[in-house]
């Protein structure tokens, strides 16, 4: 991600922040965030507990998480009240099997679309496009015969 952002944003500053990152390199990075000398912090997992990033306006979540707490933790790096911040946006990318047709595969299916489908419901009917989301998602809970 980090590497796609540099080549195709032209002029965005962009670091990584992982847990092999050194703890003085995490400082400065978040220190530069605040002030705003960088735009973009790439993270995976290191952002959810424990660390203020309330200038933060946009989030792209590419892996979720079962775990409620830890979801309340990655929102909350986004939707923290500061300054100048008038709204956040957050993308939560979810991934829904092609509907294969094979019988045998539909009950696997039905229930990880579901997990996701929850989790994904509950987070939009706290969000200002909850209609938007539940018309996106009708296509695929009728297909897969979920109640929500």
């Amino acid at each position: 991600y980090t590497k796609t952002i540099s080549e195709e944003i032209e002029g965005v500053s962009v670091r990584q922040f992982i847990g092999s990152t050194p703890a003085d390199v995490r400082k400065k990075t978040l220190n530069d965030f605040a002030n705003g000398n960088l735009q973009v912090i790439v993270s995976m997992k290191c952002l959810d507990e424990g660390i203020d990033v309330p200038r933060s306006e946009l989030a792209i979540f590419c892996a979720s998480t079962g775990n409620p707490r830890q979801f309340i933790q990655r929102r909350g790096r986004v939707l923290r009240l500061c300054d100048g911040k008038d709204e956040a946006v957050i993308y939560d990318l979810i991934l829904i099997p092609d509907a294969s047709g094979d019988e045998s595969l539909f009950k696997t299916e039905q229930s990880e679309v579901e997990k996701e489908l929850r989790r994904v419901r509950d987070f939009a009917e706290m969000s200002e496009n909850k209609h938007y989301t539940r018309n996106i998602l009708n296509e695929i809970i009728t297909y897969y015969k979920l109640n929500l």
